[in-house]
């Protein structure tokens, strides 16, 4: 191959002549049919590592990414350019899924996208023997990770898929944020051979790292937001915080939006793409709202709280500051919201005990003896669970999560949208066979296209609302006429267990439980190494990071709250906010907003020394000049 040609691709489709760098090694490198492993921070590009030799190698490029609508989107974008992409998705018709099908079989695409979750599907494997597969590029690989701080138990099924195809068929695993043992998972399960490990250095030279103890927390988002103008994030933790904390900046005056992932699809679509349009919009989100985002032109990340992890505070962080421009990230904390998270995390936290009880109801429950494996999907109560075990949910939830991700049940805890399927003939609608029912089966059968056909995904509650009936009233007309046969309904609000292992108290209080200890013990790292970071006021921010990730550093970034607080002596200060003073008489938030780095109390006791040496005057209770 001519060593040239990925320069070619790279200008003629993206439009620039060089690569950023470790991407042209990348692509060389599983052109060489070579297991590889891409460890680069956010905005280093990753996409196009494995974009570049898809379009160069025969075959099709498999992409297994955990996101559909960061699916959608890179597929979306790439067609823009003329490079043949799809996706595979549940949310596509069947005859949809055939179309993209029959492109696989003729070789017409280059890059096909899909969840981790197809891979096991039985007309997916079969289909994938049919077709030439170039490579596998798995995205946001750490997810494979029970360590890592987005661990998705689908990315198990991944080393199955190899298996399938065959291990002559190379893969590239790529990431943003791995530690070292996170690295090591990742080559384990997704069992590479002779893995080229490509790192870029995580440190970030635009990114100023600032980190409060702060109270009035609206008012320093505020205070930020006026001084640093452009587009931007600010994470919450919950739906309810995001809502508030729009209401309160869009009375004052701002341009945001808030995110979160309970919003309909449609919705969530618009709001992404009003805010990446945008040179001055924030969004406030929850951690739903990022992953992928291609928006080189953020300014500011705030996070109104602590994240979960470093992981998941680097990642997002990260997203700001893609083009180069400096650009200013904030973490506002304080002690008596630490004590709250690590008083919330110690609950979730359980003895081997409780562990054990949990394990003998839900078997009891179900009537589960000894080494059996029954094949019923069963509708599960979890207020009732808890209510018979008389344990908490923070504690049941977590375990059943993680039964879940050991493959020993399948559980789903989330609502969801539910399934319908009409069983009777076609005709029978043009009859009065179901009486004052018969309207509404009509009425549905209009709304819900191919509801003949296959199960469709449906939502109760607008199908409800659009048909003019209680939502009560469609769900007991849905499961009725489910236990007569003619309809096939699978109610989407309702949990749901399915057991995989056949009962064996041995090994689940055994084994099982010594992998989930270590589980519960690593979350309370991850917090202690969380609170490290936050709590430090001795060294750079930039540094401890890069610690974290395994990589040296000498050199202080001199941009974060740490540095700029070890460069500036008490006597700075005040001359600073003297001169500051001088040009005009400042209020007190003027001067809060231009001394971020000065914590208030400082700030209030800097103020107090001008006027008792007569240098500044209080002109009322909040304005001050010379």
């Amino acid at each position: 191959m001519d060593p040239s040609l990925p320069n070619k691709i790279l200008e003629s489709y993206w439009g620039y002549k060089e690569f950023r760098p470790l991407q042209k090694e990348i692509i060389l490198t599983i052109l060489e049919a070579t297991d590889t492993v891409a460890l680069l921070p956010t905005g280093a590009g990753k996409s196009v590592c494995y974009q570049i030799p898809s379009i160069i190698a025969r075959g099709t490029c498999i992409v297994i990414s955990p996101l559909l609508a960061l699916i959608k989107d890179q597929v979306s974008l790439l067609k823009k350019k003329m490079i043949p992409a799809e996706f595979i998705s549940s949310e596509q018709t069947p005859d949809q899924q055939i179309s993209v099908f029959n492109k696989l079989k003729n070789n017409e695409l280059k890059l096909l996208y899909v969840s981790p979750e197809r891979l096991l599907n039985k007309t997916f494997l079969e289909i994938s023997k049919d077709i030439e597969i170039s490579f596998i590029a798995v995205d946001e690989a750490h997810c494979i990770s029970e360590w890592g701080n987005d661990f998705r138990p689908s990315y198990q099924q991944i080393k199955k898929f190899r298996e399938h195809i065959g291990y002559h068929i190379p893969c590239m695993a790529l990431t943003a944020t791995a530690t070292h043992k996170v690295l090591s998972e990742i080559i384990k399960k997704l069992d590479l051979t002779n893995a080229q490990v490509f790192k870029k250095s995580f440190k970030r030279e635009n990114l100023s790292l600032q980190v409060m103890n702060i109270h009035d927390k609206l008012g320093q988002i505020e205070r930020i937001l006026h001084r640093y103008k452009g587009s931007g994030i600010i994470y919450c933790r919950t739906r309810n915080e995001t809502k508030n904390v729009y209401e309160t900046l869009k009375r004052k005056g701002f341009d945001v939006d808030f995110f979160h992932a309970g919003l309909p699809a449609y919705e969530k679509i618009k709001k992404q793409r009003e805010w990446t349009d945008s040179d001055s919009k924030v969004l406030i989100s929850t951690n739903a709202f990022g992953m992928g985002i291609d928006k080189e032109n953020v300014r500011v990340i705030i996070h109104l709280s602590p994240p979960y992890s470093l992981e998941n505070y680097y990642q997002e962080v990260g997203r700001a500051g893609r083009d180069g421009h400096l650009s200013h990230t904030f973490l506002l904390w304080n002690e008596q919201e630490f004590s709250d998270i690590y008083s919330s995390l110690t609950q979730t936290i359980s003895s081997k005990s409780e562990y054990s009880k949990i394990l003998r109801y839900l078997f009891s429950m179900f009537s589960i003896v000894p080494n059996e494996l029954p094949e019923n999907i069963f509708d599960f109560d979890l207020n009732l669970f808890q209510q018979r075990t008389q344990i908490s949910k923070n504690k049941i939830i977590p375990i059943l999560e993680f039964l879940h991700n050991s493959s020993v049940l399948q559980w789903k805890f989330e609502p969801s949208e539910s399934l319908l399927k009409i069983n009777f003939p076609i005709e029978r609608l043009d009859t009065n066979f179901y009486g004052k029912d018969s309207i509404i089966l009509e009425k549905i059968a209009r709304k819900i296209t191919g509801v003949f056909s296959y199960q469709i995904k449906f939502d109760e509650k607008k199908l409800a609302e659009s048909l003019l009936i209680p939502t009560h009233d469609l769900h007991s007309m849905l499961v009725k006429y489910n236990q007569t046969g003619d309809i096939s309904y699978i109610d989407g609000n309702k949990q749901k267990i399915l057991f995989l292992e056949p009962r064996n108290d041995q090994i689940f209080l055994g084994k099982y439980w010594d992998k989930f200890q270590a589980i519960q013990q690593n979350k309370l790292v991850k917090y202690k190494e969380l609170e490290f970071f936050i709590k430090n006021k001795k060294y750079c921010r930039m540094r401890l990071i890069l610690g974290y990730f395994n990589e040296k550093s000498n050199q202080s970034c001199d941009k974060c709250d740490v540095c700029c607080e070890s460069k500036i002596e008490g006597d700075s200060y005040l001359l600073e906010i003297l001169n500051f003073i001088k040009k005009e008489p400042r209020s007190r938030e003027d001067i809060y907003a231009e001394f971020q780095n000065i914590p208030f109390e400082k700030i209030h006791e800097y103020l107090q020394e001008l006027i008792s040496e007569n240098r500044i005057k209080a002109l009322n209770f909040n304005t001050y000049s010379i």
